[in-house]
């Protein structure tokens, strides 16, 4: 199993062409992962992301897929590579790993605040081009998704012990 093994997802109520844009360019994967390596595109995959060969400070490969939903997209990252100079000690691996792993998670955040952002909370994502924003159920929503509207609609709350 390589030293760097990261798997993380995110949700961005974006449509991917716009997430492909920033996420799918390797000059932006090289300054995250960081000086010394060489990124090489060996799958182009469109709107669902690319593939990449990792050489130099890491060795390995790396893929950003994105997953269209009906209202936005997942982002996967995947990273698996070893560094060029190994760490000796299991402490200073987990190091390496994890920080691999922020460094790409702050990325894909920093990208969803700048493009998401505006958006509040529990509002629905801006419609892409070509497509009607979904109706909104009734009585369904942020508004109706409290715990007790849970419970309500669940039967009560008769088996959750008294916080008195």
């Amino acid at each position: 199993m390589p030293l760097v093994d990261v798997v993380d997802q995110t949700y961005v109520a974006v449509g991917p062409e716009r997430l492909r844009a920033r996420l799918c360019d390797e000059v932006a994967l090289a300054a995250v992962l960081g000086p010394g390596l060489a990124v090489r595109c060996f799958e182009d995959r469109g709107r669902r992301g690319k593939r990449w060969r990792l050489s130099g400070a890491l060795d390995g490969t790396a893929e950003v897929w994105l997953e269209e939903l009906a209202e936005g997209t997942v982002v996967h990252v995947f990273v698996q590579a070893d560094p060029s100079r190994s760490p000796r000690s299991a402490r200073a691996r987990r190091r390496v790993e994890e920080r691999y792993h922020q460094a790409l998670s702050r990325w894909v955040t920093s990208v969803r605040d700048e493009l998401d952002g505006s958006r509040p909370v529990g509002a629905a994502p801006v419609p892409r081009a070509g497509r009607a924003a979904p109706a909104p159920a009734s009585g369904t929503g942020p508004e109706r998704d409290s715990v007790a509207a849970r419970s309500e609609r669940a039967g009560g709350l008769d088996d959750q012990p008294d916080d008195e």
